[in-house]
């Protein structure tokens, strides 16, 4: 039967597929795992079926005890291939039967497929043959893993043919499943499963992996069965692919478990020689390897219960990311070393550095208010004073910024004073460079000040003209505290000013210096 609802996913898979009497030690566990880049000749590459494959008996070898020869790892083979190899596990698993011992077997597909079959380098495996294959073995419990659909960009799609996407036949229902027979696929009916250029593989089987590494393992006791790696894995591919292009992707299952006990697929804390690292705080963490632009290795979400994960011995990059800052620490796991990231030494990058690292959710904003001045381009003011309020958005791309200044300033001599006011108006763009807590930006503003100048002490019209000009800028600011920023602004002022005499009228450029302190907030 297909199942959608949560729950019953959890009910019905915490049973799982193996007999209670044969123990872990008695098992032999077998897989074929299969990654399939090349489809139909109309179909695209892709480019992690292989990795994914690799990675997945990476984890079955060393946590879930399938000896290396009992693993096989096919990449782009032909239909024939795919025959041959699960035909020729099967009577290994037989000769295992024969002499009573229990036997797992694990098949796993990432490639291109549609409704009937699946896309081997221009050859056909009828979905119903790989079926009758897997189920048809003599093991006690048959696992098919089937990561399959369309293909594109950044985020691809497996498959092209659109009117069929791969989905579990809906005839199995009425037909039922062998006992002791599983099925998982990363998509359910009319979805797309995905591939992602950031985690170099796709959202179902990276999360899959994940889960087997101990993030699922929800009990502690340092076991991951079927039933919690579906799980995980289904939750967070889910979220993962919640704003791709392609849409969400549900993961689906089918099984029969009757007489059935669970199904345990790695024993992470069980196995020695690897680091256990213990993640107790809420956040999404990436684990990356050797530095910041390094693969991602690991993703794992904590929303309120702890989690731990065994990772091989080395160096990693970790980020913690939460709604408005990501942490971000370089770590190093020992062999058997348990690491707890509650105790790293984080640094902090803030929303509007994560917006322009790429990684925000959306811009950020900011209003500070501003006191300094310029060089007058009037005749006998040799400097303005100035205040200004400024309000700014943060892009991924640049940050935009506008601005509302007002200048005042009064020149006296025995004769008669006079008094100017300036307000002017701004609009610009910078590029911003983050350097820890502290950023430095370069930029342009264009805008335009209102001059009003009057007189007393004499008789003299009052003088009004509107004069353009461009800011050529660079900025530095410190954040002393979370939300808050200090900064400081210079640069030059080209302007376009209208002189005016008794006897002629003309235009000049002056460049004149410009310099402000100022401080605001930003969420």
């Amino acid at each position: 039967m297909r199942l959608g609802a949560r729950w019953l996913a959890a009910a019905g898979m915490w049973l799982a597929l193996l007999a209670a009497a044969p123990t872990w030690a008695s098992e032999s566990r077998y897989a074929l795992l299969i990654g399939a880049h090349r489809g139909n000749a109309d179909e695209p590459m892709l480019r992690y079926a292989s990795d994914d494959a690799e990675r997945l008996r990476d984890v079955l070898v060393s946590l879930g005890e399938f000896l290396p020869e009992n693993v096989l790892v096919l990449t782009d083979p032909s239909a024939d291939r795919v025959r041959t190899a699960l035909a020729r596990m099967n009577a290994r698993i037989r000769e295992e039967v024969s002499r009573d011992r229990s036997s797992v077997l694990l098949v796993f597909y990432s490639g291109h497929a549609d409704a009937e079959s699946l896309h081997l380098g221009g050859t056909l495996l009828p979905w119903e043959e790989l079926r009758n294959l897997t189920s048809g073995s003599a093991a006690a419990a048959r696992l098919l893993v089937v990561d399959a659909c369309r293909s594109g960009q950044v985020t691809r799609v497996k498959g092209t043919r659109v009117a069929a996407p791969f989905a579990l036949p809906p005839d199995v229902e009425s037909r039922g499943l062998p006992e002791g027979f599983a099925i998982l696929s990363s998509s359910s009916a009319g979805e797309n499963s995905q591939e992602s250029d950031a985690l170099q593989g796709s959202f179902f089987t990276h999360h899959l992996v994940a889960a087997l590494r101990g993030v699922a393992d929800l009990g502690g006791d340092g076991l991951v069965s079927l039933a919690e790696a579906y799980q995980y894995a289904s939750d967070r591919t889910v979220a993962s692919t919640v704003a791709t292009l392609a849409g969400v992707q549900h993961p689906t299952y089918l099984y029969d478990l009757k007489g059935r006990s669970e199904l345990v697929l790695t024993r992470p804390g069980r196995v020695r020689g690897l680091a256990s690292v213990r993640l107790s705080e809420p956040g999404q963490y990436f684990f990356r390897k050797e530095g910041r632009e390094g693969t991602v290795v690991l993703e794992v979400n904590i929303s309120r219960e702890p989690r731990t994960a065994r990772l091989m011995p080395g160096r990693y990059f970790v980020q913690r990311r939460l709604p408005d800052r990501l942490y971000e620490a370089p770590v190093s796991a020992g062999g058997e070393q348990s690491l707890d990231l509650a105790r790293a030494s984080w640094s902090v990058v803030e929303l509007d550095q994560l917006v322009r690292k790429g990684g925000g959710g959306r811009p950020t904003y900011a209003v500070s208010v501003w006191g300094g001045g310029a060089t007058s381009v009037l005749t006998g003011f040799p400097f303005t004073p100035a205040a200004s309020v400024q309000a700014s958005l943060d892009t991924a791309a640049l940050s935009l910024d506008a601005q509302v200044e007002l200048a005042r300033a009064v020149l006296t001599s025995p004769q008669f004073e006079r008094r100017l006011t300036a307000v002017s108006l701004r609009a610009g763009a910078r590029k911003v460079f983050d350097l820890g807590p502290f950023s430095l930006s370069g930029g342009v503003r264009l805008g335009a000040t209102s001059f009003d100048q009057r007189f007393s002490g004499r008789e003299a019209p009052r003088r009004w003209q509107l004069s353009p000009h461009l800011d050529t800028l660079v900025r530095a600011d410190v954040r002393p505290v979370r939300g808050f920023f200090l900064g400081v602004e210079a640069g030059l002022r080209a302007s376009y000013v209208r002189v005016s005499s008794v006897n002629d009228a003309s235009a000049r450029t002056p460049v004149t210096p410009v310099i402000a302190l100022g401080g605001g907030m930003r969420w």
